[in-house]
């Protein structure tokens, strides 16, 4: 059996999947396989991955009725027997040193349950711009940024199998949070993170744009996850409006205003800075989400 297994889940990504295994045949740690879950493609996604099959050890995944993206990991997840798993999305490419070093860095820290790594974010369009995505380092930074965002990437990680057998799978009910959630049960369970500052994933940007009800409801579903890890953190006091105010909802219109709502969280704030592990962390994203608060719209 091979230590580690990549999991993609796939739908109607003929575009795109060949050059995601291309770059996962060209790694320089070979004792892998591939578990791709085909989510009821209508496309040519399970020909291309046919077509790996001399140079990868795939199996190919198809479940009876179409699971969305995070059932269809779940699906994967169930049959995977490796030590590590390392996820991947279609339509993103692995460095090809990716594997290689988060294997050693998981073999060298066995108190890591989950590692992710900086991301490139690249556009395919001429013109546009690539950015690196760095995250947290460290547990503490990284259990800390959790009540503002989702730090560690899902596309870049590899984690120990024995998380998800601990943790448990992706909440499909939260389709657009379903990572980030599963980072904040896992770090309430006290599972420990750790993300490489090297850029050993690129993650596609995709120019098409997002109707305005996909976007309240992606939205609407981090704002659960906040809540809920938050809440937790206070030893299940409720959260206020302190995730609305983490995720940068709202422009208050004059200090007045923002002053108001300040004092009606600075108690909570106070509490929670006392329960996450990096507390200068958290004062400075605090600061920050006053600041951009603050600016003009």
């Amino acid at each position: 059996m091979a230590s580690v297994t990549v999991l993609i889940a796939a739908r109607n990504a003929e575009r795109t999947l060949a050059e995601t295994l291309e770059s996962l045949a060209n790694q320089t740690f070979r004792d892998f396989g591939v578990v791709l879950v085909n989510d009821a493609s209508t496309d040519s996604t399970v020909d291309i991955a046919h077509r790996f099959r001399s140079r990868l050890n795939v199996e190919i995944l198809s479940p009876e009725r179409h699971l969305g993206i995070s059932g269809a990991a779940n699906a994967g997840l169930r049959i995977i027997e490796s030590r590590y798993v390392a996820r991947i999305d279609a339509d993103d490419i692995a460095m090809p040193t990716r594997l290689e070093k988060q294997v050693a860095f998981l073999e060298a820290n066995p108190g890591i349950d989950a590692l992710g790594t900086a991301m490139e974010l690249f556009y395919e369009q001429p013109g546009r711009e690539s950015r690196v995505l760095i995250k947290p380092e460290d547990d503490a930074s990284i259990k800390t940024a959790l009540v503002q965002y989702c730090a560690v990437s899902n596309g870049s990680a590899m984690f120990r199998k024995s998380f998800f057998d601990d943790v448990g799978t992706y909440d499909t009910r939260l389709a657009a949070a379903e990572d980030y959630d599963v980072w904040c049960r896992g770090a309430l369970l006290g599972k420990r993170y750790a993300n490489l500052p090297e850029s050993l994933t690129r993650y596609r940007q995709h120019d098409a744009s997002t109707s305005a009800q996909k976007y309240q409801l992606q939205q609407e579903l981090d704002l659960q996850v906040k809540r809920k890890y938050i809440g937790a953190l206070l030893g299940g006091e409720s959260s206020g409006n302190l995730a609305e105010f983490f995720s940068l909802l709202t422009r208050f219109t004059n200090r007045e205003i923002a002053e108001v709502v300040v004092r009606q969280s600075m108690q909570l704030l106070f509490k929670l800075s006392r329960k996450v592990p990096n507390e200068a962390l958290f004062s400075s994203i605090v600061a920050d989400c006053l600041r951009r608060h603050l600016s003009p719209a």
